[in-house]
């Protein structure tokens, strides 16, 4: 499943893992509503909004709605 919007991205739920669609393929997991690395403790929701517009994410993994 591919998005494209920010409104997309929002609406996944916790648990979700993407990979942005650039050349660094870089993964992103749903947490508590943030986005977050596996390798940076920062969350990394600036990356995972401009780029959903700017490439796009696939959707690896879904997690289950609370």
């Amino acid at each position: 499943m591919t998005i494209r919007t920010i409104r997309e991205l929002d609406e996944l739920p916790d648990g979700t893992e993407i990979e942005i669609e650039d050349r660094r393929g870089t993964r992103l997991f749903k947490e508590a509503g943030h986005w977050r690395s596996l390798t940076k403790t920062a969350t990394q929701n600036m990356i995972a909004y401009v780029n959903v517009r700017r490439w796009g994410v696939t959707v690896i993994e879904r997690g289950t709605e609370k």
